[in-house]
């Protein structure tokens, strides 16, 4: 795989880690609910599904 693919991989990531940092600091600081959980997990899954489309591309990219 080439560096700039990982690094493709390695931002969709940070914006995965970056939501649960988020949703969980506002939980602990924040006096009212910003979030709701129900946001926080769509988010995720959307992310986590790009995540995978973009692995499945990249991997069978690798094999061509």
């Amino acid at each position: 795989m080439r560096d700039e693919d990982e690094v493709k991989l390695y931002y969709i990531v940070c914006d995965i880690s970056r939501i649960c940092k988020n949703y969980f600091y506002e939980r602990k600081y924040l006096p009212n609910d910003a979030w709701s959980i129900d946001d926080v997990v769509k988010q995720i899954n959307g992310k986590s599904k790009e995540l995978k489309k973009l692995y499945d591309e990249l991997k069978k990219q690798g094999k061509e």
